[in-house]
């Protein structure tokens, strides 16, 4: 019935025609509850208030009959707006706000005093709509609160509402219940600090509905790990955080009502539609246009895959075909990624899926394109070459071993570990033992492999205890391959400034520090002369060695082979250089000071003084004054000249194991038995008294070079003394 006739009607007040036409109007879904609405009001401001009632009375009828007792409520609200003083409608809005809220006790008193006898309906029925919608347990805004607001309680005849802000209650009248902000029972903040422990139930059976409740309230509807992270544990403790996303981390990346990007610390976005994770993931690989980064796409795909096998499992047919129809252009201009885009293919169909078959000869055809294998090291991730040294294995039963010892030398150490356990159990120790000994032999190539032998090898692995058979790997080529590797980085260092030299460095140094360094001990206890001749030279000509591990490894092949230092280090024959000790170079260079500033000065003023008394021939004084001069110069001038040619005894020379400057020493007096202690320090450090000798003195000097065991002698004749080296050791 079209409400442009019902209106002309209505115009020429041919109401008994509109009246009977009315129901089949209100009847029709295609007119809109609006338009439908102007009409018993076009009617009441025409003077028929009484004919206008009974229309809206009809309308609550139909639309109840249609659509259920909340409709005829919505409709009764909706006139309201219009007929502001109709008895009827106030009569009729008491009883269905009753109906639909049974348990709310106060529903009664706020009806009763609000919808009373002389109201505006549209006036009323607003603040009634606020009081219902916000009864106890709602959440509400109000202006001058930080923190949102849970409603305790409600009083219907105060028409007021008890509210808790935080920690504060705070009472509101029905002015202020209609200038706050309703809060949706679901919103997060609120739940989070008035119901938490809905909020737990909600995050432990459903993640994926907690993560929404947290979208929804932010204003772009995304969300960080971080956030996420900070939600829960406000919840549940910093304790139960791992174990839940552990859980929800996998539910969470399959959801189809929002989207997690990023691995470590993924981003959330609320979905405005739901789409599936695997079109999600079907439009990320649309975009991508790099063939490796496509490959690197499949294989992860394929991991999620193996965890939770979807019902649609299309996108993992797509995905493996595409893989095969990507190796055919790349076959003249790229081999080593035709075999990847192969082997991807491969890892597809060992899912199931039924993919395009592929043809074993010409795989093999393309496996032996690849004249260098070691160099798919460089272009393919530890995941994409695994799967190509997988399929080689397949492809190849009886030469994959041969291939895959060529591709180790250059491995990270998750394929090394990978690829030995693998060699291992086939019984390939020979081409495994193979491989290793490329590796030590070139360990810039693999620091990282390298780094994982040396943990592997004096580690606790039962998984590859035979590792510490083969002859390759003893302790002394391990160490020098890792001397030489910081070596060989320490001085691209200092014409690079790539973080990654020094990474490397750092990790070579922690390597040799694991196990409490005992495999460094154990070699070096009983290490030959020639060995130690050639480690020594490993660390004192070592471009990137640190000073702790270069004293450590050096202090250990002084006890084990003195002489090898003795014959380098004797720095009391250097009669060019005086050492010292930081204390006496400042006690000498204060003696110099002392000189220059006040001595030389004095004397000029005595010589000027003496000069002021005449006759300079026959002048004693003045005489006297130019010799104190000379003499004073003399002596600045020769200490002047040995601070030029003095050096710091260093560190080096106090540890060493022989008698040494800086080293103290314990000696038995051989005709008397007692045990005396000499210090021999620099030539400004003597206090015989206190038994501190200059190394440069003759009795010192008798004594350098001397290791604990032997007998020193001094002295001619009835003066020679002899002693017995007792121990040595550090003097300062």
């Amino acid at each position: 019935m079209s409400l442009l006739k019902l209106k002309k009607h209505a115009q020429q007040k041919e109401y008994e025609e509109l009246e009977l036409l009315w129901p089949e109007a209100v009847a029709n879904p295609e007119n809109d509850p609006d338009d439908l609405m102007r009409l018993p009001g076009m009617v009441s401001r025409i003077g028929e208030e009484k004919l206008a009632e009974r229309m809206v009375e009809t309308m609550l009828d139909i639309w109840e009959k249609n659509h259920g007792k909340s409709s005829r409520l919505t409709a009764a609200r909706n006139a309201a707006m219009t007929f502001i003083k109709s008895e009827f409608l106030l009569t009729e809005l008491k009883k269905l706000y009753r109906e639909a809220t049974p348990d709310f006790d106060e529903i009664e008193n706020l009806t009763g005093n609000i919808l009373n006898d002389g109201c505006r309906l549209d006036e009323a029925v607003p603040l009634l709509d606020r009081f219902v919608a916000l009864r106890p347990g709602a959440f509400l805004k109000h202006r001058g609160t930080v923190h949102p607001g849970m409603v305790e309680s409600v009083n219907g005849n105060a028409l007021e509402m008890k509210v808790i802000f935080d920690i504060r209650d705070k009472q509101l009248n029905a002015e202020d219940i209609m200038n706050v902000i309703v809060l949706a029972d679901d919103h997060f903040s609120s739940m989070l600090m008035y119901k938490p422990e809905l909020l737990r139930e909600v995050a432990e059976s459903d993640p994926v509905e907690f993560v929404i409740l947290a979208l929804k309230e932010t204003r772009n509807k995304r969300c960080t790990y971080k956030d996420l992270k900070g939600y829960y544990i406000e919840l549940n403790g910093e304790k139960a955080w791992s174990s839940w996303w552990k859980k929800a981390r996998e539910i969470l990346k399959k959801a189809s009502k929002l989207e997690m990007t990023g691995a470590g610390q993924p981003k959330f976005r609320l979905l405005s539609n739901e789409r599936s994770f695997e079109d999600r993931q079907r439009d990320l690989f649309k975009k991508i246009k790099e063939p490796s980064k496509k490959l690197e796409f499949i294989l992860s795909y394929i991991t999620e895959y193996k965890k939770n096998p979807p019902e649609d499992k299309s996108l993992m047919v797509e995905l493996g075909n595409t893989a095969a129809k990507m190796a055919g252009p790349l076959l003249k201009t790229d081999q080593i990624l035709t075999l990847t885009c192969l082997a991807v293919h491969g890892a597809v169909a060992d899912t199931g899926a039924e993919v395009v078959k592929m043809n074993p000869a010409a795989a093999n055809k393309v496996i032996g394109s690849v004249k260098e294998p070691a160099q798919m090291v460089t272009r393919l991730n530890d995941k994409l070459l695994q799967t190509v040294l997988g399929f080689v294995r397949k492809s190849q039963p009886d030469s994959w071993a041969d291939y895959w010892s060529q591709v180790m030398p250059r491995v990270g150490k998750l394929s090394c570990e990978m690829m030995t356990k693998e060699l291992l159990a086939a019984g390939f120790s020979d081409e495994l033992e193979g491989a290793l000994v490329e590796i030590v032999r070139r360990p810039t190539a693999a620091p990282e492999a390298i780094f994982w032998i040396w943990r592997v090898r004096f580690g606790e692995s039962k998984t590859l205890d035979s590792m510490i058979d083969l002859p390759s790997l003893t302790t002394k080529n391990l160490l020098v391959a890792i001397l030489n590797l910081i070596d060989a980085n320490g001085r691209m260092s200092a014409v690079s400034d790539d973080n990654r030299i020094r990474e490397i460095i750092e990790r070579a140094h922690d390597t040799i520090d694991l196990f409490e360094s005992r495999p460094i001990n154990e070699l070096l206890e009983d290490i030959s002369e020639t060995d130690a001749r050639m480690f020594k030279k490993l660390i004192e000509e070592n471009a990137g060695i640190k000073a702790r591990l270069k004293a450590s490894i050096g202090a250990r092949l002084r006890n084990a082979h003195p002489e090898i230092y003795i014959e380098s280090s004797t720095p009391w024959t250097e009669e060019d250089i005086y050492w010292t000790t930081e204390t006496g170079l400042q006690r000498r260079q204060s003696e110099f000071d002392e000189i220059i500033n006040e001595e030389i000065p004095a004397v000029a003023k005595q010589i000027g003084e003496a000069a002021s008394h005449g006759d300079l021939s026959e002048n004693s004084e003045y005489t006297a004054a130019l010799e104190k001069r000379d003499q004073i110069t003399s002596r600045a001038t020769r200490i002047e000249n040995e601070l030029a040619r003095c050096k710091v005894i260093d560190q080096e020379m106090v540890n060493s194991v022989f008698v040494n400057v800086g080293t103290k020493v314990t000696a038995k007096d051989l005709s008397t038995g007692e045990e005396l202690v000499y210090s021999f320090l620099g030539i400004w450090d003597s206090n015989p008294e206190q038994g501190v000798l200059s190394y440069r003195a003759p009795m010192a000097m008798a004594f350098m070079g001397s290791k604990p065991g032997d007998t020193v002698t001094f002295g001619e004749d009835s003066d020679m003394k002899s002693w017995e080296i007792i121990s040595v050791e550090p003097g300062i």
